[in-house]
């Protein structure tokens, strides 16, 4: 296997023409904005551009994030925001709004770069969206218009490494090796925030995923599916048995160290931040009260790591021509 070849293809976007854009509420849209977060993205925009200091920020960031775009496989994408004050004059600000619009006007280098390598635009489309589904969840859980993850955002999606094919996404990435030596390039898969794993749709995606990047990244090679995530820990068949979360745990073979997940487990389960206090919670699913029936039982969430044990059911689905 080797890693894709970076790209050079891309020309950097005009940061004030993206912001006054005249469509600029249908762009958001398009990359998955939706509700509050539409007006707030407006009003932001325009206040950058009336800030020669934020506006300065937002098109450095742009220039980082084009050049970043095509960086194989995925990797933290911290190296982008190195030294640039993304602060406004919020007090709340934790530099995620003046990043969410750096990412948004960036957004064509990365579907140039989609487009280069043949990516259906259907699935262009949807994995752009994901930039306004982060959005919607920094609101879930501050209550504020922001971008908490914009360091992932940047590692997974805007180096072109990550796709949603159907319910879930997957990227082009490093994993553990199974037998512990060393690392390799795989399939990693990803569980947005949204509807729930019914297996159909879940055997689905799975059944994309390799030819997928077979198709449109051929020099990666073979790859093998793989996740790492705090839905993948080997108690959930026990405390939800049944159900779709159970299946889709079973799907893989869980392997390597056990790593802490509870502020996964509170991030994802419970949209809130920071360490879990299981008496400050309430659980209103079965998921939640499951979650918190380990940490007061004086225990923690696990993170999983693991390959699929085996292949998605039906035929892999077929791309267009």
């Amino acid at each position: 296997m080797s890693e894709p070849e970076p790209f050079e293809g891309v020309a950097v976007p005009d940061v004030r023409a993206q912001l006054s854009a005249p469509d600029l509420a249908d762009r958001l849209e398009e990359l998955g904005f939706r509700g509050p977060d539409v007006p707030d993205a407006l009003a932001l925009a325009r206040s950058v551009l009336d800030r020669p200091d934020h506006l300065a920020v937002v098109e450095e960031a742009v220039r980082r994030l084009s050049a970043h775009v095509g960086t194989l496989p995925a990797h933290e994408g911290d190296d982008v925001w190195a030294g640039l004050d993304l602060r406004t004059h919020d007090e709340h600000d934790e530099g995620g709004g003046l990043a969410a619009l750096a990412l948004l006007a960036s957004a064509p280098a990365l579907a140039a770069f989609h487009a280069s390598r043949g990516v259906p635009e259907d699935v262009s489309a949807a994995t752009l969206a994901d930039l306004g589904q982060q959005v919607w969840v920094h609101r879930l859980v501050s209550g504020r218009f922001g971008l908490y993850s914009y360091a992932w955002e940047t590692g997974w999606v805007w180096s072109g490494a990550l796709y949603r094919l159907g319910r879930l996404q997957f990227s082009l990435e490093e994993g553990t090796r199974v037998d512990g030596g060393g690392r390799e390039l795989v399939c990693s898969t990803h569980i947005p925030r949204g509807d729930g794993l019914r297996p159909a749709d879940v055997d689905a995606s799975l059944a994309r995923a390799l030819p997928f990047f077979a198709r449109h990244f051929p020099e990666a090679g073979p790859l093998e599916v793989h996740c790492l995530s705090w839905m993948l820990d080997p108690r959930l068949p026990e405390l939800l048995p049944g159900t779709n979360v159970a299946h889709f745990q079973q799907r893989w073979q869980v392997y390597g160290e056990e790593r802490d997940a509870d502020e996964d487990a509170l991030f994802f389960g419970f949209a809130r931040r920071g360490r879990p206090d299981p008496a400050e919670l309430e659980a209103t699913t079965s998921l939640q009260r499951a979650i918190l029936s380990v940490w007061r039982a004086g225990g923690h969430w696990r993170l999983g790591e693991g390959r699929l044990a085996a292949g998605p059911g039906g035929e892999p689905e077929r791309e267009d021509a």
